[in-house]
């Protein structure tokens, strides 16, 4: 949906064919993390997700671990609620939300019913396309009815998912470390909150030598998700469910259990993200272990970098090698994030004593007790503490044929730390403004020439070659000196989804030419 939300709010019209009916059969994705809430607030939806979309806005975004529900307690990280203010990061406007997709999809598919250039047909697939020149020719039929359909538009993307039809039709393989152990998902119901001995949190981990798994709040109230990690693929389906279940919660806990759900762990990319009119994106694109919570959000990106690059071209202000540069941006970014998930797997696992004796009340229980919470401590605070904020926030273009290099060393690219930077190609820093805005609210539509000196001359030049090419440029003054201190130029040039396209210090003689290459006209 997010491709569907750019296209749409740029007044492009796109279909959104969609095999169910919009509705969320089995709840998986649990967070929203800092920059999906970013590209949420400019589309007007981030307090929509955290307020009003299901997952009580009060409860505590903590993360316990834990031998058993009524067991002993090993370590734990706390955050504040997703409604707390103090959950937003000091690097952005927003911070992380832990929401449930059955609360987060219903928010994004309502929005898109309210922009006029976005149609979606539930119910429908696609059965099979073919690129003719300049176009691309869909056959769709609809589940109910069995008819068929010819659909012709100007290009395809595939956001099908994991199985994506799109990429199986294409011949694009997916690269990378398949079957990565076979889990299980559990779904039940509850009272855990008022048994359980280790107050609220939004994700429990299980570790004993019965065990190895996580219990995720579906609803903040009653609903659970219990996912089994490790299970042998000869063993599935002698697997007792509630049994496992029993033993993650521990004796005289009820439960009633709703659903079973086994599910494999790929850390995978295609190969391409391109070929020719035809796009993937999202989960068709990759498939990532759901350690660090990067997949959903990981899609989100690649529709908010596709979809001002496809408005663009097609209202004739991008150039025709724009669209060349989706695929040298987000494939790196695709390949960092499944590197990122699958160490932080493997790292754990590898050293967490699963042992009867974790369990005991004697010396040595409380020995691999101490040496768990260590472990603990030592593997997750990247991802339970620290957020992975240079995962979500700190990625750059490194490479990409539309940001323009400025001759300075690469900041160093630290996975759990994000450090504010506008070299080309980053995350374009976030500042508060005196009107209570943030810098971030300055960018959005088109391109954005920020200019931090009254002292600087000549930025019409910019503003001259942005005109005769038709793109969209604001040229704002900010003559503060928090923006200087931290956007480090006197000029710097925003992209529409907010990341840093050029930067100087003083408007060059080739002004032109650096509108003619942001916008993909040049090599």
């Amino acid at each position: 949906m997010a491709l569907a939300i750019e296209l749409g709010r740029r007044g492009i019209s796109c279909l959104v064919v969609e095999q169910g009916d919009g509705s969320v059969e089995f709840p998986t994705t649990n967070l929203v993390n800092t920059r999906t809430c970013e590209h949420l607030r400019r589309w007007g939806l981030a307090d929509r997700v955290r307020y009003d979309a299901g997952f009580p806005a009060d409860y505590p975004r903590n993360y316990v671990f834990v031998t058993r529900m009524n067991g002993y307690e090993l370590a734990r990280f706390d955050h504040p609620a997703n409604g707390d203010p103090k959950s937003r990061s000091p690097h952005s406007p927003e911070g992380r939300i832990w929401v449930s997709k059955p609360f987060f999809d219903p928010v994004l598919h309502k929005y898109v019913k309210t922009l006029p250039a976005v149609e979606v047909r539930y119910g429908t697939s696609l059965e099979s396309f073919r690129q003719e020149g300049q176009k691309v020719v869909g056959d769709v039929a609809d589940a109910q009815s069995g008819q068929h359909a010819t659909i012709e538009a100007d290009y395809l993307v595939g956001c099908d998912g994991g199985k994506s039809a799109v990429r199986h039709q294409l011949g694009i393989q997916l690269q990378g470390a398949f079957s990565q152990g076979m889990n299980v998902a559990v779904l039940f119901r509850s009272p855990l909150l008022s048994l359980s001995r280790h107050g609220p949190a939004v994700q429990y981990q299980i570790i004993n030598a019965q065990v190895q798994g996580a219990i995720a709040a579906v609803d903040g109230r009653e609903l659970w998700r219990l996912n089994i990690r490790g299970v042998q693929p000869d063993k599935l389906a002698a697997l007792d469910a509630a049994e496992v279940l029993r033993r993650a919660l521990g004796e005289n806990m009820p439960f009633e259990l709703l659903a079973v759900r086994p599910w494999t762990g790929h850390c995978v990319v295609v190969e391409r993200y391109r070929q020719e009119r035809v796009f993937l994106a999202g989960d068709a694109a990759h498939l990532l272990w759901p350690a660090g919570g990067f997949g959903m959000n990981t899609g989100v990106g690649d529709g908010v970098d596709l979809g001002w690059k496809l408005a663009a071209t097609i209202q004739g202000w991008g150039g025709p090698r724009l669209l060349d540069s989706y695929e040298p941006e987000r494939r790196p970014i695709g390949m960092r994030n499944v590197s990122e998930a699958g160490e932080m797997r493997a790292g754990f696992d590898s050293q967490i004593p699963f042992s009867p004796l974790l369990e005991e009340d004697g010396e040595e229980g409380r020995r691999l007790r101490e040496k768990a919470r260590e472990a603990i401590l030592r593997t997750r605070a990247k991802e339970f503490q620290h957020d992975s904020a240079g995962i979500e926030l700190g990625y750059r273009y490194d490479g990409s044929p539309i940001c323009i290099p400025d001759g300075t060393p690469p900041p160093p690219d630290d996975h759990a730390v994000y450090a504010p930077t506008t070299w080309p190609g980053a995350r374009a820093p976030h500042v508060w403004l005196e009107d209570g805005r943030s810098t971030l609210d300055l960018f959005g539509r088109g391109f954005t020439l920020l200019v931090l000196s009254r002292k600087i001359a000549g930025t019409s030049a910019f503003s001259s070659a942005a005109e005769r090419a038709g793109v969209p440029l604001e040229v704002v003054i900010l003559d503060k000196p928090r923006v200087r201190e931290s956007y480090e130029r006197p000029l710097v040039l925003v992209r529409p989804d907010g990341h840093v396209a050029w930067r100087g210090a003083s408007v060059p003689a080739n002004a032109a030419d650096i509108i003619e290459q942001v916008r993909g006209a040049r090599a």
